[in-house]
């Protein structure tokens, strides 16, 4: 109702009552009724109650004169003498309808804002934590956001008191942000880069190309979470935490490192050249060495140089072979040995001698029947023949990484291109146990060949033109021989470097 309507019925009721006067004295008689005013004189209590509360925050100034004006009429007119109880009854009508209207035009209380910023704070301080922002903050602003929630729920609070608490409640929100912890993103700036520098350094001879995936992906996933805007401390420290876990797992998955000081011989064939080579590890010296002319008649050739998975390889054909004469003999005599090649075959045949340490009086390694890796050993406790029992492990004509490796009293394992491909220990090869033995008459460890013109001609063995078709036909590059049995991740490395 507006401020002109209630005016408007006002003026209406003062002018009724003025006619309505005239008409019940000039209708008056002399009889006399009792009249009963007690409905009447309540309601004047109430709308004077009323009115005298009003204030300008909920009414119109117009609105509250004009009603204080109706209940002051209304009052007079019911203090005649001579009022009857139909005129009575009249100004209950009136002064209830004066009443309706009045409150009918009270100014509507709006909280619609204040609600909404009361709910916006209370979430606010609920996910705050001390991280980001002081506990004594926290609890400040925890109790001002309680204080004006009891305010707004206030019988008759007017519209000012709700901006003077919407105001209070801006004010509060503001000095808490102003309060906030400032976020320091400088460890985790300073890990991301550590961790992009080292994955941008990674390759695959040192991780698993899954490894290096997953942790750029992490990398990448922290990295653009720590840009986000409005970040806490909170998130902050969980990026961090979870980087660094991402860092050990990638660190963990390293391929172990092969020690320099188990290196016993290390043959790339990269010189290209030349009729003596010297291994890298002890320093060696492999001879080239052709087939004895005893054993074959006519000029047989030397170990080629040959393109290799990378640089230089050399073939052998024919009987020609390397002999390294001078070595100690305890650093090939130990308990554990593994021994890494890549060969390409010429063709398929038994056996197909890789190298030989006194022949099978002490150890060989050989393609044997199929091309199947097959490694002997002469122990104490007896004699070892152990192949992969994977036909055409290394096929002809094609460069393929096997490995070897003897933990005596253990386990001999077979690995090609990285792969385990086979494992022997005692229960399946009893007599795998006890020691190495000894090459007493120090005869050269050959490569590429069964055994030297001398060791052939001794009398433990003899010698013929068939002892000598066990030569290797083929090439090779990149023999080594460690004085350890080589790990899973060492074989990888070592095939993910090479290949």
């Amino acid at each position: 109702m507006t401020r002109n309507v209630f005016i408007r019925n006002s003026i209406y009721v003062l002018i009724f009552l003025g006619f309505a006067g005239h008409f019940l004295i000039s209708c008056n008689d002399d009889s006399k009724i009792t009249v009963d005013k007690t409905i009447l004189n309540a309601l004047i209590t109430e709308c004077e109650k009323l009115a005298n509360e009003a204030t300008t925050n909920n009414y119109s100034q117009s609105t509250i004169d004009a009603f204080k004006t109706v209940i002051s009429t209304v009052k007079a007119e019911s203090e005649k003498v001579d009022i009857t109880q139909n005129e009575v009854d009249n100004l209950v009508t009136l002064l209830s309808e004066a009443k309706t209207l009045f409150l009918a035009s009270a100014i509507i209380v709006d909280k619609t804002v204040l609600n909404a910023l009361i709910a916006e704070c209370e979430t606010l301080v609920a996910e705050a934590s001390t991280d980001d922002y002081p506990q004594s903050a926290i609890d400040a602003f925890t109790t001002t956001i309680n204080t004006v929630k009891i305010a707004s729920g206030i019988t008759g609070i007017t519209q000012p008191e709700v901006d003077n608490l919407v105001s209070t409640l801006i004010d509060a929100k503001t000095l808490f942000f102003a309060s906030a912890i400032t976020v320091d993103k400088a460890v985790l700036n300073a890990l991301i880069a550590e961790c992009e520098t080292l994955v941008a350094e990674a390759t695959t001879n040192d991780y698993p190309q899954s490894a290096i995936d997953a942790f750029t992906t992490t990398i990448n996933t922290v990295k653009s979470a720590s840009e986000t805007s409005g970040i806490t401390q909170t998130e902050v420290h969980n990026l961090v935490t979870q980087l660094n876990a991402a860092k050990a797992l990638f660190l963990d998955a390293a391929y172990e490192e092969i020690p320099a000081s188990a290196l016993l011989i290390g043959l790339s064939f990269d010189e290209g050249q030349g009729t003596e080579l010297t291994a890298a590890g002890k320093g060696l010296k492999a001879v080239l060495k052709r087939v004895p002319v005893e054993i074959f008649s006519g000029n047989k050739p030397l170990p080629t140089f040959v393109d290799g998975v990378k640089g230089k390889a050399m073939h052998f054909s024919e009987g020609a072979h390397l002999e390294i004469a001078t070595y100690e003999r305890p650093d090939f005599e130990g308990k554990t040995l593994s021994i890494a090649v890549w060969v390409k075959p010429d063709r398929s045949k038994a056996p197909n001698y890789i190298i030989s340490y006194n022949d099978w009086h002490s150890w060989k390694f050989q393609l044997q029947d199929q091309n199947k890796p097959l490694f002997t050993l002469n122990a104490s406790d007896g004699i070892t023949d152990a192949d992969n029992e994977n036909d055409f492990s290394a096929p002809n004509g094609e460069w393929t990484h096997l490995v070897v490796t003897m933990d005596l009293n253990n386990e001999l394992i077979f690995y090609v291109n990285g792969q385990k491909t086979k494992v022997w220990d005692k229960s399946t090869k009893p007599s795998f146990s006890g020691t190495v033995s000894p090459n007493i008459n120090a005869w050269p460890i050959i490569i590429g060949a069964r055994f030297s013109y001398e060791a052939a001609s001794s009398d433990w063995e003899g010698w013929n033109e068939y002892n000598w078709l066990h030569y290797f036909e083929g090439a090779m590059d990149e023999l080594k021989v460690y004085n350890i049995a080589l790990t899973q991740g060492q074989v990888t490395r070592l095939y993910e470097k090479e290949k």
